[in-house]
């Protein structure tokens, strides 16, 4: 009975762990990004807005989202800066991650987790969409990043 009733009120908690799952609030300041180092040594331009990626290798949605970003980088050239950030080593991602780089798209990484952590992030792929205030104007997976979000981010 003691066993039943513990996995139903574990059942119970499951759905309020996800619905608080990520720190971030629209419209609110978000963390710094303090980025341990960036591949290559290449930092990010400033732009307009930003895109931040959190990122692992593991994750066949978060390899999806590279084609993607690198279209979106591509499209919006000085607009946007788009931020890819790692948890893993530079040595294993690198290869992987070192074709998508150009100079709107920059890999950062945070092998301590500390931003992954500031940011509350749960899963990847999870991407926020910042402007130059650092405040973030959207958040979800990367994958449903539709172009009307960055063409109108206030709406």
């Amino acid at each position: 009975m003691k066993k039943s009733l513990f996995l139903f009120l574990l059942a119970l908690a499951f759905p309020f762990r996800g619905a608080v799952a990520q720190k971030i609030v629209l419209g609110e300041r978000v963390p710094e990004l303090k980025v341990a180092s960036w591949l290559g040594g290449q930092l990010p331009p400033a732009a307009p807005l930003t895109y931040v990626e959190f990122f692992h290798s593991s994750n066949p949605a978060c390899i999806a989202s590279l084609d993607k970003l690198k279209t979106i980088s591509s499209k919006y050239g000085t607009k946007l800066r788009i931020v890819v950030l790692a948890r893993e080593n530079e040595g294993k991602v690198s290869g992987l991650l070192g074709p998508y780089l150009s100079r709107q798209l920059s890999v950062g990484f945070d092998p301590d987790a500390r931003i992954f952590t500031a940011f509350g992030v749960d899963y990847v792929p999870f991407g926020v969409l910042l402007d130059a205030k650092n405040r973030s104007l959207w958040f979800g997976n990367t994958l449903q990043l539709d172009p009307r979000i960055i063409d109108n981010p206030t709406k």
